[in-house]
């Protein structure tokens, strides 16, 4: 039970509040319920402003609160004037180009994934999966290169796909391992014998 209450008491500590207010040299003693009230005010206080620029996040279809959220909530809000000098450095929000940066950043994204994921599953040399995955490397390849050079850029899909030929016949040779092995097994009850013969040439020395 007391645990449970310590995972929910996320509140400023007053003694910490009470450290900082002492640092003035004008404040003397502090009564036990000034730091409690101004933890409760602050608490209240930035519920306010977050609830405010979350809306401001939500109404721009942003998916990250930035500082640029908060300053315009600021500046749109009276009760939040006092704040206005802090986020003066803050750069304005641009709605449609951060929405078009935003999903900008999101296509490149999906692009890399296929080719970083291709590149893992290469280097562990499943035969399928690294067919169609080279596959969808060398079409990103070529679309990017086709930019460039048209000509060029295709002699270099060839090598990828001749890395693919000894992976199969890496794969074959990893079944016949285990039955090469399990047929040792019956010329091992002679080696305990081998043992014995050195333990007799122990005795003779």
């Amino acid at each position: 039970m007391p645990s449970k209450k310590k995972k929910y008491n996320a509140r400023f500590p007053p003694a910490r509040i009470k450290k900082i207010m002492q640092t003035d040299e004008e404040i003397g003693k502090v009564a036990a319920a000034v730091p409690v009230i101004i933890s409760r005010a602050l608490e209240l206080f930035l519920e306010s402003l977050l609830k405010k620029a979350c809306q401001v996040t939500q109404s721009r279809n942003a998916k990250t609160m930035t500082t640029s959220h908060l300053k315009q909530c600021i500046e749109l809000e009276q009760q939040f004037d006092f704040l206005k000098d802090l986020v003066a450095s803050v750069p304005d929000m641009q709605g449609d180009g951060e929405d078009n940066h935003m999903d900008g950043d999101k296509g490149p994204r999906r692009g890399r994934k296929p080719g970083s994921s291709g590149r893992k599953n290469g280097g562990m040399g499943s035969k399928g999966k690294d067919k169609k995955l080279s596959g969808t490397d060398s079409e990103q390849e070529d679309e990017s290169e086709d930019t460039d050079t048209d000509g060029e850029e295709e002699t270099p899909q060839p090598p990828p796909q001749a890395s693919h030929p000894p992976a199969p016949f890496q794969s074959p040779s990893a079944p016949f391992m285990p039955f090469a092995s399990t047929l040792p097994l019956p010329p091992a009850p002679p080696a305990p014998s081998a043992p014995d013969a050195e333990d007799e040439e122990d005795y003779d020395s």
